[in-house]
């Protein structure tokens, strides 16, 4: 008869051999570097915190919140959808109606999409820079017919249970 430690380590090795191979990579695999947990400044007194999580082979999700003074102040939602070959951001932000934002540039720490249909903004970027940190950027049409952006530096921060 088998003692229960070594029934466990049987069971444990039947089912991972039953699981088969790890699949390959799918194609959100490269937005690997946005998995986690990040913080920084947002304005006046304020801080805003984003979660993303791990990529499966067509999704990610991702939140924002803003606080300030330990209040949250607004807050958004988000998904990284791969549909029919494409790589889509869609913001779900307070109070308004989803937006997708096509894929438009990808590398190993960069990412751009872009919807030059929207008012503002047009285009959605995050890029990894040196020390573990992360900056998100948006920009669009400006008052003045220029390009106006808003840009947030996050630190990877410890994911809060």
């Amino acid at each position: 008869m088998l003692n229960a430690t070594r029934a466990a380590a049987l069971a444990a090795v039947a089912l991972a051999a039953s699981a088969g191979p790890a699949p390959p990579p799918g194609p959100l695999e490269p937005l690997r570097f946005l998995t986690g947990c990040w913080r920084g400044p947002s304005g006046k007194d304020q801080v805003v915190e984003e979660h993303y999580t791990s990529p499966s082979a067509n999704l990610m999700l991702g939140m924002a919140r803003y606080t300030r003074n330990g209040v949250a102040t607004s807050y958004e939602f988000y998904t990284i959808s791969a549909r029919d070959s494409a790589l889509v951001f869609t913001p779900r932000l307070e109070g308004q109606a989803p937006v997708p934002f096509p894929l438009a540039k990808l590398d190993r720490e960069a990412v751009v999409w872009e919807n030059p249909e929207h008012d503002f903004p047009r285009r959605i970027a995050y890029r990894r820079v040196p020390g573990d940190s992360l900056v998100a950027r948006i920009e669009g049409p400006g008052p003045d017919g220029g390009t106006a952006s808003e840009e947030w530096r996050m630190a990877r921060a410890r994911c809060e249970d």
